[in-house]
């Protein structure tokens, strides 16, 4: 049912999608209702970009799974507006596809008819260096978007791009005080957007980086023939897993002939499939295992009051091991091993996998007097 089209409420909305990332997907359901639609998704518009995340709303939340699941985002024949969009900031579907087009295209048929669709709108929106799309779309019984329905939606350009450029900035300064948060732990950290570029270090990182792990045109790379393509899968891996649930996966060791390696582990930045504007998709952490090792599970007993068991398996999970497997590991069933990391991160005031790592990377390279509580 549409609602009414209270531009103030919209605005509003827009706005405090502007302030907190997981507002976006309400605020879109606000415009879609009014526009007397079933949802919205908020896209990329280079086609390539699409399958790293987007922001929907729970009606076409199955309609865009199956968008990027089966490559449709490949062949997606609304592409032909994107000249339009980019020019005037809006598009429908009667701009570039005749009826008789729709009846034939595997696109209309195989996919939006599939998932109860027919009709779109799209809006335009810049946020830094990137073009976004709002994609609202219609049921076949709603009918396209009339003249007059595209000029109120086209009057939201300018407030999505503000908030889209005020929230870009917004997450850029959370990442960076991130990273500023692991200089402190005396952590290597770097920054990685979503085209897997690094666009930050730390000054710690700075110190790290050499002959065997180098930055070059933007990408982190290594000479370890053994290790170059497992990094890479590793940042790819981290930027397209990067949703609230990702936790750090196990990590990769850049080999040096007569040292120990270093360890690099990638952090997805927890909520970015809500956050999709971020600039910041993961983090690279960097331990350079010849000055740290792992403290001992009597010094995490002694400093948290862990009890053995979550001892063990918090520094299992602070090596990068899934909890999945640590459980099956140490022979404790999936639940058992969830409820004692729930203990876990209330003992050490952490709430998630990558603020146990970060905690323990400064206790690893601390010391015997930091881990022995400053005692001689």
């Amino acid at each position: 049912m549409r609602t009414s089209w209270d531009l103030t409420a919209i605005h509003a909305a827009i706005t405090q999608a502007a302030l907190d990332p997981s507002c976006w997907t309400p605020a879109m359901d606000q415009i879609a209702a009014a526009a007397g639609a079933v949802g919205a998704a908020l896209i990329p518009i280079k086609t390539s970009d699409r399958p790293l995340g987007l922001t929907v709303t729970a009606g076409v939340a199955e309609l865009m799974d199956r968008y990027v699941k089966e490559g449709w985002y490949e062949h997606d024949e609304r592409s032909r507006g994107i000249p339009k969009l980019l020019s005037t900031g809006i598009m429908v579907d009667q701009d570039h596809t005749s009826p008789e087009e729709m009846r034939r295209s595997p696109f209309y048929n195989d996919l939006l008819g599939r998932c109860g669709f027919r009709w779109f709108a799209g809006v335009a929106l810049d946020a830094g260096e990137d073009n976004w799309c709002l994609a609202i779309q219609r049921s076949p019984k709603q009918g396209p978007f009339s003249p007059a329905e595209q000029k109120r939606l086209v009057a939201l350009r300018a407030p999505l791009t503000s908030a889209a450029t005020v929230a870009r900035e917004l997450g850029f300064a959370r990442a960076l005080a991130i990273s500023d948060a692991f200089d402190m732990m005396e952590t290597a950290a770097l920054l990685i957007n979503q085209y897997a570029r690094v666009v930050r270090t730390n000054k710690v990182a700075d110190s790290k980086l050499g002959d065997h792990l180098r930055i070059v045109d933007g990408h982190l790379i290594t000479d370890d023939r053994n290790s170059a393509s497992a990094l890479k899968r590793l940042i790819e891996r981290a930027m397209v897993n990067a949703d609230a649930g990702a936790t750090i996966m196990p990590p990769v060791a850049i080999a040096r002939p007569g040292r120990r390696p270093m360890a690099v582990y990638t952090v997805p930045m927890s909520g970015v499939v809500r956050d999709v504007l971020a600039v910041v998709r993961a983090i690279v952490v960097i331990r350079d295992l010849e000055e740290c090792s792992m403290p001992p599970e009597a010094h995490l007993r002694n400093l948290f009051g862990l009890t053995s068991a979550e001892a063990k398996l918090a520094t299992r999970v602070a090596s990068g091991e899934h909890l999945e497997h640590v459980a099956d590991e140490i022979g404790i069933a999936y639940q058992t091993a969830r409820n004692q990391m729930q203990a876990i991160f209330a003992k050490t005031d952490t709430h998630r996998q990558a603020e146990i790592v970060a905690l323990f990377a400064r206790l690893h390279c601390a010391g015997p007097h930091a881990m022995d509580g400053g005692e001689a």
